[in-house]
């Protein structure tokens, strides 16, 4: 049941990573429009910097799952190599219990920012084009909900380590 758990949840991050892979498609045909437009036919967009700037905040805020699920985020590793895989693993889950601490703290937080814009559709006061803001702000929900799901694996994970209990990664089990 655990790893059923733990393989779900790595392929729900799995999914949001390749997924909102393709907004990089999207902006960079956004940006290669703007630049076209802006440079050959001399007819700048009022649209396309705020656009890009919404694909690439959802972008940066959703990839960071993926991310974490890979364990690729910035880590220390000139005193954390230092230590035994146990030793670790504990590090890993003091670490990991004080960042879903701060993650949930954080969810509450951009819940209720979002809630707010989302009640008054809030647009963007930054153009006359003035889209719509309250959909790129409930990502930062959204994205916040998926970190304390992938991290909350990650510590299972971490937890099981350090309690000499083994558990495959999802990476580990398209290998068998």
């Amino acid at each position: 049941m655990l790893q059923r758990y733990l393989s779900f949840q790595d392929g729900v991050s799995e999914f949001v990573g390749k997924a909102v892979s393709w907004m990089c498609l999207a902006l960079i045909g956004v940006l290669v429009f703007e630049v076209t437009s802006r440079y050959f036919f001399d007819a700048p967009t009022n649209w396309a910097h705020e656009l890009s700037t919404m694909l690439y905040g959802t972008f940066c805020i959703l990839a960071g799952v993926y991310t974490h699920k890979h364990q690729g985020h910035v880590r220390s590793e000139a005193i954390y190599g230092l230590f035994p895989k146990r030793g670790r693993a504990f590090l890993d889950v003091v670490t990991g219990l004080l960042g879903l601490v701060v993650f949930c703290i954080f969810f509450t937080v951009v819940f209720d920012f979002a809630k707010e814009f989302w009640a008054i559709r809030e647009l963007s006061s930054k153009s006359a084009w003035a889209p719509p803001l309250y959909p790129f702000k409930a990502m930062m929900p959204l994205a916040v909900a998926l970190m304390i799901l992938q991290a909350t694996a990650q510590l299972v994970r971490d937890v099981c380590t350090l309690l000499d209990i083994s558990v495959k990664s999802s990476d580990e089990e398209k290998l068998i």
